[in-house]
């Protein structure tokens, strides 16, 4: 007589499904009965489209104990303390910063780029007034040196 004996469910449902898990529990008075067990909460989570891993710091209740439980249960005091991971918010930072680095790398690189161009305008303008200066020197000077003198 050593195998285990039967041991009926208590409540409505009659089948091992995973919401009516049962422990066996020997009474004082050497009964064997089934102990409903309670289904355990996975705890608060990042969201999926972030890996969906476990938030550490705060505790795996159910929806209903979630709503009695005080605050610092559910959060860790940090930005985005019970919605990201510690990780998560390191990666928002360092994005952001890289991201307002670019832009002010760009913003730099345009400031060069139009400073060039406009030096190279103002230098191709001067260049354009000294070779009209000289070829205006030039047409005066060359008249002048045409010009014969009558002999008398």
């Amino acid at each position: 007589m050593a195998g285990c004996p039967r041991v009926n469910y208590v409540r409505r449902c009659h089948y091992a499904t995973r919401s009516n898990r049962v422990k066996m529990i020997r009474t004082p008075g050497n009964r064997l009965v089934a102990q409903r067990r309670d289904k355990r909460s996975q705890g608060i989570h990042t969201p999926w489209v972030l890996g969906h891993k476990r938030l550490g710091g705060t505790k795996a209740l159910t929806h209903i104990k979630l709503r009695t439980a005080p605050k610092y249960g559910k959060t860790v005091s940090r930005a985005y303390g019970g919605v990201l991971s510690h990780d998560q918010v390191k990666d928002r930072v360092t994005r952001a910063f890289l991201v307002e680095e670019q832009r002010i790398v760009k913003r730099v690189l345009a400031a060069e780029a139009k400073y060039k161009r406009s030096k190279a305008r103002k230098e191709s303008k001067n260049k354009r007034k000294v070779d009209k200066k000289a070829a205006i020197k030039r047409k005066v000077t060359g008249k002048a040196g045409t010009k014969k003198v009558s002999k008398k």
